[in-house]
């Protein structure tokens, strides 16, 4: 089967509908951000955890957005952070959520939500925003 017509739109039809995709997953991103800092179930002794959830969007293989939900007075949690998800292994495009300190993963082992339910509340708005 041969396809006669103009196509020469199509690339630029196919770039929009990435760029709408990618937008909406750092709005994504912003959110599961600010739900991580919000309902963390954890005793926040120096803020530092509180203000160290980020994210990323990769997109070709590179970062095109980051941000870390810093409140401003906290930059060891903000560089960390950045830096564990510069430096991270990223085998695909798409959205990347981490806190950069390094007790985070110690608790949520003691059963403390630090960034798991934000990683849970990113997936649901994924499907929702997007694959809906």
């Amino acid at each position: 089967m041969q396809f006669k017509g103009d196509i020469s739109g199509l690339d630029e039809l196919e770039r929009q509908v990435e760029d709408v995709y990618f937008n909406k997953l750092i709005e994504i991103g912003r959110d599961a951000v600010i739900y991580a800092q919000k309902n963390g179930e954890y005793k926040n002794h120096t803020y530092n955890l509180r203000n160290a959830p980020g994210f990323c969007v990769v997109r070709s293989g590179q970062i095109i957005h980051m941000e870390v939900g810093d409140d401003g007075g906290h930059p060891e949690a903000k560089k960390n952070t950045e830096n564990l998800l510069i430096y991270s292994e990223k085998p695909q495009d798409g959205l990347y959520l981490a806190d950069g300190m390094p007790y985070a993963s110690f608790v949520e082992s003691k059963g403390y939500n630090v960034l798991s339910n934000s990683i849970l509340y990113a997936k649901r708005q994924v499907n929702k925003k997007i694959f809906k």
